[in-house]
């Protein structure tokens, strides 16, 4: 009988108990960084945003219609990093392939679905 038991508590011990986990959830993690050419256009996008590139001063003309799109993209950051940044401040200082790429990296960084041009 206590050979039946040491058995028992063996197979117990040693199998499973390795079968329950801790119960922890990682959450969802950030998106991978793109490959190839869109590489560049993330790594463009992600210098802006943290604002690393030097940006020439404001061109009135461009500035209603980019304050339209980067209130957007402010708005649909989470909390914390609305507190970071602010977008809007960048507006008339990107060119056209400045504000893609800025699109393009807060649309895979932060999982954000970006609205139909």
């Amino acid at each position: 009988m206590k050979q039946i038991v040491a058995l028992f508590l063996l197979i117990y011990l040693s199998g499973f108990s390795s079968v329950f986990a801790s119960g922890g959830f990682g959450g969802g993690g950030v998106g991978q960084v793109p490959q190839g050419k869109d590489r560049e256009k993330f790594h463009l996008g992600k210098s802006i945003y943290n604002l690393e590139i030097e940006l020439p001063p404001t061109d009135k003309t461009k500035v209603v219609a980019q304050s339209e799109q980067l209130d957007y993209l402010q708005g649909s950051l989470p909390n914390s990093e609305k507190q970071r940044v602010n977008l809007p401040d960048l507006a008339g200082k990107l060119t056209s392939e400045q504000l893609e790429a800025l699109e393009y990296f807060v649309s895979i960084r932060f999982n954000v679905k970006l609205r139909a041009k």
